[in-house]
């Protein structure tokens, strides 16, 4: 996936060295694989929206003509190369994401964990003091050892169905695949 990604970025510098290179329609397309693989706050995405090409023809008034596209172009090829470093050194970036329940993930874009559709499962298979009993183990001020432990002893004692009823519900569950 990062190969991927860096390929992506190095497709985009070389589009500096063609004859009818479009610095609007590069930015563009640039900032569009920025948000993808760093997410909308990436400070990258800032500063290559800050790049403006400008053009100045004073030649009728005994000045110059100005153009500063090259500028432009080494500045979009400097942010890339080192967004691409970045890249090859850190990796993929890692997302925080809540959902309604509160609880924090931590994802790569290479993963997905859909929880909801886990809790949902377990708490359709569970009697409300069931849940409610699990759900108490797991605010619980324990380590994570021990409410793994206990978790099982409860469950176990819930009956030997109910592993492989929430198991059943989450692996058939058409939103899992």
């Amino acid at each position: 996936m990062i190969e991927t990604n860096i390929e992506l970025l190095k497709s985009q510098i070389s589009k500096f060295d063609k004859p009818d290179f479009d610095l609007d329609a590069w930015k563009g397309s640039t900032t569009i694989l920025l948000e993808r693989i760093f997410g909308e706050s990436y400070s990258a995405i800032k500063t290559i929206n800050q790049i403006r090409h400008r053009v100045s023809d004073l030649r009728a008034l005994g000045g110059n003509y100005n153009n500063n596209i090259n500028q432009c172009k080494l500045q979009g090829k400097e942010v890339l190369e080192a967004t691409i470093t970045e890249l090859e050194t850190f990796g993929l970036p890692e997302t925080k994401k809540k959902n309604s329940s509160g609880i924090e993930i931590n994802l790569t874009q290479n993963q997905t964990v859909n929880v909801n559709l886990i809790l949902s499962a377990i708490k359709d298979e569970l009697t409300k003091s069931q849940w409610v009993e699990i759900e108490k183990l797991l605010k619980a001020d324990e380590a994570k050892s021990t409410k793994h432990k206990k978790i099982i002893e409860i469950i176990s004692g819930f009956g030997a169905d109910v592993a492989s009823n929430i198991l059943a519900n989450i692996l058939t569950n058409p939103n899992l695949w």
